[in-house]
């Protein structure tokens, strides 16, 4: 059945892939991202089945301008994907006060934003899925990256209380934490030696976990296999 599906951070590494992976099964995509020149170039390449909105996920505005004109472009709204994030490496003590709002403003204020945004339409025909990408690293913790780490804790704690609310709408809310995957912010902190053994390893063993496998979980949870499935933190690999 295709459905239509937000991507936040489509134009990104991970949320590019999504986008066409999930435009290939058939369902329609709107690729919202920061970045307005990439996103249409994603949807460009996908075709009829994409739509670009530009969107600053950490804005309340312009997420409700977001919603509004993927509804008004492909309607209604089954899944959103919440895939927007930023990951700057400093020890703690090199962290500005700056930084550590932004990162917090985009990878969790972002995703309560779009999720608060997107529910009372799903809560109307009582069905949808919000799946949002949170991380091991919000379960482990994060050397270098402690916002980082600390923002997707914040996602996983999110889910499990917004799945909660949600639970008697019948909308199912879900987080994937991927491993380290290979995209530009993943590789972006390992030197190119770190690189190369990662690439030589399984993702079960520590190596890279191609961003397509990202596509097949998500398949998953957009299924009617998962149709009682909420609440949940689903691991490609152990944190």
């Amino acid at each position: 059945m295709s459905q239509v599906i937000i991507v936040t951070g489509g134009a990104g590494g991970i949320g590019s892939t999504i986008c066409r992976g999930l435009a290939r099964d058939g369902h329609r995509v709107v690729v919202a991202d920061f970045d307005r020149e990439g996103a249409a170039r994603v949807a460009q390449e996908i075709g009829e089945k994409a739509f670009a909105v530009p969107v600053d996920v950490g804005n309340k505005e312009s997420v409700a301008k977001m919603i509004e004109q993927g509804l008004a472009h492909f309607s209604p709204i089954d899944v959103l994907l919440n895939g927007a994030g930023i990951m700057p490496r400093h020890p703690v003590k090199d962290i500005s006060e700056e930084e550590w709002d932004r990162v917090i403003r985009i990878n969790l204020k972002g995703v309560f934003l779009c999720s608060q945004a997107v529910a009372p339409h799903m809560v109307a025909r009582k069905r949808g899925r919000i799946i949002s990408i949170a991380s091991g690293r919000g379960v482990a913790g994060a050397r270098g990256a402690a916002h980082y780490a600390a923002s997707k804790a914040g996602v996983i704690a999110f889910t499990k209380s917004l799945a909660d609310e949600l639970a008697p709408d019948n909308v199912l809310v879900n987080a994937i934490a991927p491993g380290v995957t290979d995209t530009p912010m993943s590789r972006a902190g390992y030197s190119e030696e770190e690189q190369k053994k990662r690439r030589a390893l399984s993702p079960l063993l520590g190596g890279f976990t191609p961003a397509e496998d990202i596509v097949g979980l998500i398949r998953y949870l957009i299924s009617e296999a998962t149709q009682y499935v909420t609440g949940q933190l689903f691991f490609l690999k152990t944190p």
